[in-house]
């Protein structure tokens, strides 16, 4: 890909993080009962072996909503929260003190709502960019090591994955601030397709 067609993919790559963080952010402040707004920090195209430390680290604790797409497209999908974000959100929503490392059934569900808000929305946001109709299998949640959760979606992919579309975001509210990562851990024809669907005029 040439320098022009990756900056052109970048600017796309930011149109749906913007759009999409919106949308989620419009949904999490009904669910939340507290207006939010969004501010997208950063959009990358990473190689796998760099997205633990784009993400602070493989050892840290993190809440991970998770899913893969269904059809003809395959990719894996990841919202991450990290530990203080989703306890944050999480005591929010509950109104219960939280300990991730053994949440409540409500606390569960709480979690893989806030991650299922997030990923409809991004993907939609994705889907509209690129003319494809992307649609996700039922989502989940879990709480782990960073590298565990990054594992977790790429289980269910026939193909080694190579590049990850990434974009960092922080929901502000009047008292709140938390903040949230959305990643696309596509195969490779699957990225082939994005990439160029995207650096299309």
């Amino acid at each position: 890909m040439t320098d022009e067609k990756a900056g052109k993919v970048l600017e796309v790559i930011k149109e749906f993080a913007n759009i999409g963080a919106g949308s989620a952010a419009t949904a999490l402040s009904s669910l939340m009962d507290v207006e939010l707004m969004n501010e997208v920090t950063s959009c990358s195209i990473l190689p796998m072996s760099k997205v633990s430390d784009w993400l602070g680290g493989a050892d840290q604790i993190v809440a991970g909503t998770y899913t893969y797409l269904c059809g003809e497209l395959k990719s894996g999908i990841l919202i991450v929260l990290p530990r203080k974000s989703a306890v944050t959100l999480l005591e929010h929503l509950t109104k219960e003190k939280v300990d991730l490392a053994s949440l409540t059934e409500i606390q569960k569900s709480a979690l893989k709502e806030i991650g299922n808000i997030c990923l409809c929305w991004y993907l939609i946001a994705v889907s509209k960019m690129i003319d494809i109709d992307m649609i996700p299998a039922p989502p989940d949640a879990t709480v782990d090591m960073l590298g565990a959760v990054l594992d977790i979606p790429l289980a269910s992919l026939a193909q080694k994955v190579d590049t990850v579309l990434a974009v960092h975001t922080c929901f502000k509210g009047i008292d709140e601030e938390f903040e949230g990562y959305f990643l696309m851990l596509p195969e490779e024809s699957t990225l082939k397709l994005i990439l160029e669907r995207m650096a299309e005029p």
